[in-house]
């Protein structure tokens, strides 16, 4: 190899490197369920379960990207394993959801306590034990001190997460257990902390608002202008199972990049099948540095659809490209009812999200 070649590939493969470290991409997804029939379904054999299927046509975009985030909405308290309205789902869940490609998961909702105090436990001790990061639910106040905000860094950015309920189902948090419950100095406090800590782009998760309504109240409109104010770049929102409005504007004083707010990204998977319940979107988060080194953001969703039912020969809850399945419906196999609500659930989706600055992205990837 000649000398001018060698410099050549050396100087590819460092500006390769170089806009590595200049770009980064986040998806967001939903709330993973654990109703009972999800439980069924991963059943291969006596106590042996399997949940890679479910993820199986989402786990090429999942992989795609640099870091992705879920909200996991069930405990791993042990058997016996049981859906609504108190979860406990097999470890199996949390390693098939991380080997597809979830990254990090928020703990905190309003079923964390699910299993009482002995299953809070068990599912940070699973957790920690495959060394799956995780935030929101606490063994003490110093672990919380510790571990929150949590700051990331992934291709040479900082990030700072933090994370908050509404409550737990009215089930009481016994000490010395710490759930990172929605309050207003807290929050201001620890986005402060996460700033102090070095973090150049925060990210807000929040379990929020109220069940089935398609569209964010005040007080979920209150709270996010106050994080958006107190250092949030971007808020996103879960708990409504069903999709919610979002948002993507530039405060007066904030001429770099607008702040985002998604108020509810609906159901990552779940047995529910009302309208508008039987999917959700994932959030696609591209951050990049400029010429001066600040940071701007590009932002686009994706909408998928549960399709519970036969793949193959084998019955599971399949996470579906929406999008994609429309168009293709021969590639998944889709009966004439299943592609209907499907379509139905693809065009509210989208009409929901009309105008909020925030476009659809296309799936790609074959299965």
């Amino acid at each position: 190899m000649t000398k001018k070649i060698t410099m050549a590939l050396m100087a590819l493969g460092m500006m390769a490197s170089l806009q590595a470290q200049d770009s980064l991409k986040i998806i967001f997804a939903g709330d993973l369920m654990g109703h009972g029939g999800q439980i069924k379904a991963a059943l291969v054999e006596e106590g042996k379960y399997d949940y890679t299927p479910c993820f199986r046509f989402i786990a090429p975009y999942l992989q795609s990207a640099n870091l992705a985030i879920a909200n996991f909405e069930l405990t791993l308290a042990g058997p016996p394993y049981k859906g609504y309205p108190q979860f406990s789902s097999p470890d199996q869940v949390l390693i098939d959801a991380n080997n597809a490609g979830f990254d990090i998961f928020t703990t905190v909702n309003n079923h964390c306590m699910d299993g009482g105090k002995k299953g809070f436990l068990r599912t940070l001790k699973v957790f920690d034990s495959l060394g799956v990061p995780h935030l929101g639910t606490y063994r003490n106040a110093e672990e919380r001190a510790k571990e929150h905000p949590m700051i990331v860094e992934r291709n040479g950015f900082k990030l700072g997460l933090v994370t908050y309920t509404y409550g737990t189902n009215g089930l009481p948090v016994p000490d010395p257990l710490v759930v990172n419950f929605i309050d207003t100095a807290q929050m201001k406090a620890d986005l402060a902390k996460a700033k102090e800590l070095g973090a150049e782009y925060t990210i807000a998760l929040i379990h929020w608002g109220i069940e089935y309504q398609t569209k964010a109240n005040e007080e979920q409109e209150s709270l996010a202008k106050l994080l958006l104010e107190n250092g949030a770049d971007i808020v996103i929102g879960g708990h409504p199972h069903v999709v919610q409005n979002a948002t993507m504007d530039a405060l007066p004083e904030n001429d770099i990049t607008p702040q985002i707010v998604v108020y509810s990204m609906g159901n990552l998977v779940s047995n529910q099948r009302d309208i508008n319940t039987d999917g959700g979107i994932m959030v696609e988060l591209d951050l990049r540095r400029d010429a001066e080194g600040k940071i701007r953001q590009r932002c686009a969703y994706m909408p998928y659809w549960v399709y519970r039912g036969e793949y193959e020969g084998l019955y599971q809850y399949y996470i579906l490209p929406s999008n994609d399945a429309c168009h293709n419906p021969e590639k998944y196999q889709l009966p004439a009812a299943d592609l209907k609500a499907l379509t139905v659930f693809d065009e509210n989706t989208r009409l929901r999200l009309q105008g909020s600055g925030i476009v659809e992205r296309e799936y790609n990837w074959q299965p």
